[in-house]
């Protein structure tokens, strides 16, 4: 198994907004899991080292209402990685695992999230 870096973009828009100083949303995560089991999550970019934040550095060029971007790190096989149907199933069961949430960075028209494994 190799480590792998995804960011995903979720559906919704200032619903999902964490607020400073407090905890995320109600069922925050329940809701990107099923979003990510249900296809509606978006793939922005997937690769073994950190390029990731340079991708959604450009991407974010584009964004023009508010989303919420998920970072998640994990293991996958080389070929289950080629695959997104089975990384978006993986990545649904990992999201409602139970651990601290960390937002990344945040500006007027994004956050990036993650959960800290």
């Amino acid at each position: 198994m190799e480590h792998y870096f995804v960011v995903l973009e979720l559906p919704g828009g200032e619903e999902l907004k964490f607020e400073k100083g407090k905890d995320s949303p109600e069922n925050f995560w329940q809701m990107a899991a099923d979003a990510v089991n249900k296809g509606k999550a978006n793939i922005i970019c997937k690769r073994q080292d950190t390029g990731v934040s340079e991708e959604l550095r450009k991407y974010l060029q584009h964004v023009k209402k508010f989303t919420t971007f998920v970072l998640v790190h994990m293991h996958f096989h080389a070929t289950e990685f080629l695959n997104e149907k089975l990384i978006l199933k993986k990545l649904s069961k990992w999201l409602i695992t139970p651990s601290p949430k960390i937002v990344i960075d945040a500006a007027d028209n994004f956050q990036l999230v993650t959960i800290d494994m």
